[in-house]
């Protein structure tokens, strides 16, 4: 009886198992879904604006390689097999009908919201002056003939297009995600495109161009890859979605605690769980994917989430920067790809410089930072860099003339930084700024009225007093910087 009592608790240990794998896997992304797109309007043409743009529609699902895009031929070989047709407008109640003998998970529905074209006049450059405009030596009598030309013209030409090579082209669309089973709307987006110039068919086709990118990225959001954490190994992970889900390299995922079922007022609810990294995938398998760890603020276990983010993180870091020199510099950066191998950022400066005369000179520039992390365990990372500003400098010379430099200090950085929350960092900077790059020397500008009414500016040399000479910037050696780090995603 010891034997059998024994593989009938291992029988009940496999089913709960079972069980429980079932609970937890029931809302991952493990298979693609089936969808059905239809346009708002059956039209039949394959030329018309509502069936390209639901062309466009269903190409961009199949290129995501997310979905099962169930096509219109297909559509109508089911309905004629049903005996039923599309009527002329096709509605939620239709397209929720169509979708289920299908078998389609959810229905996509195309809308035009509005649509037009017609020839504008071409921009004109306004003609130049003629001391005779202004004289008019028509009679009243030839004013009459014109205008009854003119008109009789205008009335011939009512229904033609005057402008045919000329034409603005104005689209909007409404693109809806709906529940089959319910026919209610789950996510809806909106997208538009205008272009003139060309004639209609040209114009249209350049303002149908402009729609792959939106729909491209709204169509994600209509089915975001919702997975988990299978294998931890140091800073890399690997999650359970790959090439069958269209995944590609570099796309950025937030791993987040599993969620946990707690008893509230007599009811079940599921509390979400708490985000804990981001990683970037590294290398795409055929049902999974490699990713590494960019940013982790608390421990990363197997069987934690990963949820696919549709933008990709900006960051914005706020420093003060000092030196031995007397310099203060208050900076600003925005990171657009922090988390690629070598990152890039718009850099934005204001600070005061001491000069030779031992003057204060107001500057600020702007500039392009690059760097690379070179450490990254856990909560610290360090970088290293080079950042290379233009500088725009003002003071009075000794004549009283409001003069200005400009000049290029490039550094080379080393930062580290320490994560502090999910959203924000510490860090230090150190940097060595090679030597200063006068651009321009100090000059001012003046404006002078010339005897035909016209101004024109000058530009002259500074004014100095001999004795003590042009006052000289020095820039050069290493500064210390502090500040903060904010992650907007």
């Amino acid at each position: 009886m010891a034997p059998l009592k024994q593989i009938l608790l291992v029988l009940i240990i496999t089913e709960f198992s079972l069980v429980m794998a079932q609970e937890l896997d029931h809302d991952l992304t493990l298979e693609k879904k089936s969808v059905v797109i239809l346009s708002g309007r059956n039209d039949k043409d394959p030329e018309s604006v509502t069936r390209r743009i639901t062309n466009i529609v269903s190409s961009k699902a199949v290129e995501l390689g997310r979905f099962n895009i169930i096509d219109r031929s297909q559509i109508e070989s089911i309905l004629s097999e049903q005996k039923l047709q599309l009527s002329g407008i096709v509605d939620e109640d239709q397209i929720v009908e169509i979708g289920n003998i299908a078998a389609a998970d959810e229905a996509i529905l195309v809308k035009i919201i509005t649509f037009g074209q017609r020839g504008v006049p071409p921009k004109k450059k306004p003609p130049e002056k003629d001391e005779e405009e202004n004289e008019y030596d028509d009679n009243l009598l030839e004013w009459i003939i014109k205008e009854s030309v003119n008109a009789v013209i205008d009335k011939k030409l009512e229904d033609v297009e005057r402008h045919p090579n000329n034409i603005q082209t104005i689209i909007q669309a409404e693109v809806r995600l709906l529940n089959i089973e319910s026919g209610s709307s789950k996510n809806s987006f909106r997208i538009s495109a205008t272009h003139t110039g060309g004639n209609k068919t040209s114009s249209l086709n350049r303002a149908l161009n402009k729609f792959d990118w939106q729909i491209g990225r709204n169509l994600r959001e209509f089915y975001m890859i919702a997975s988990e954490v299978i294998e931890k190994n140091g800073n890399n992970i690997t999650i359970l979605a790959g090439n069958d889900m269209g995944l590609e390299e570099g796309t950025i995922f937030e791993v987040n605690s599993p969620g946990r079922e707690k008893k509230y007022m007599d009811r079940l609810v599921t509390l979400p769980g708490k985000p804990r990294a981001l990683a970037i995938l590294t290398k795409i398998g055929k049902n999974t994917s490699r990713a590494r760890i960019v940013r982790q603020w608390k421990k990363v276990k197997e069987g934690h989430r990963a949820n696919e983010m549709i933008y990709d993180p900006t960051t914005t870091d706020l420093a003060i920067k000092i030196n031995g020199h007397p310099v203060l510099n208050l900076t600003g950066k925005l990171w657009l790809n922090p988390f690629k191998k070598i990152a890039g950022s718009l850099t934005g400066q204001l600070g005061l410089l001491k000069d030779t005369r031992e003057e204060n000179n107001i500057f600020y520039g702007l500039g392009w930072e690059a760097k690379m992390n070179v450490i990254d365990r856990g909560k610290f990372q360090l970088s290293i860099g080079t950042h290379l500003p233009l500088n725009f400098t003002t003071r009075t010379d000794d004549d009283n003339n409001l003069v200005s430099m400009i000049f290029f200090n490039p550094s080379i950085n080393l930062t580290g930084s320490i994560i502090l929350q999910r959203k924000s960092d510490v860090f230090i900077g150190l940097h060595y700024v090679t030597n200063d790059n006068i651009i321009t020397d100090w000059n001012y500008s003046e404006t002078e009225e010339k005897e035909d009414g016209t101004e024109e500016t000058g530009y002259y040399e500074a004014i100095w007093d001999l004795a003590k000479g042009p006052p000289q910037l020095n820039t050069a050696g290493f500064y210390i910087s502090i500040g903060l780090r904010f992650f907007d995603y």
